[in-house]
């Protein structure tokens, strides 16, 4: 849903749109790698998930679905699956663990 804008207008109008379509008499079911979309739905929406694991020998998942939103990340492991340089990999890690100690980019 609403692919290619940028991030804060497309949470804003995802759930929007996602609450609109629990207030008819709809089943729905919606798949998103916003992980705020699951705070602002919260209680209108169940969450599901599946896990995975990033190794040398590729991406694993033993495709049961999970309750509750996903607490994990894969993007960047799949950087150096992949073959990016560690120092990319590492510092797009820097880069995350910055950003959930304070809130903000650097």
């Amino acid at each position: 849903m609403l692919r290619g804008t940028n991030t804060i207008e497309r949470i804003s109008a995802a759930s929007e749109i996602l609450s609109s379509l629990a207030n008819k008499n709809t089943i729905c079911i919606a798949a998103s790698h916003d992980i705020e979309l699951t705070y602002i739905l919260e209680g209108i929406y169940d969450n599901y998930h599946f896990q995975e694991s990033v190794a040398e020998d590729g991406i694993n998942s033993d495709y049961i679905l999970y309750k509750d939103r996903s607490y994990t990340r894969n993007a960047i492991k799949l950087l150096k699956y992949i073959g990016y340089s560690e120092k990319i990999v590492d510092r797009a890690t820097k880069r995350v663990d910055m950003f959930i100690k304070t809130g903000k980019w650097k």
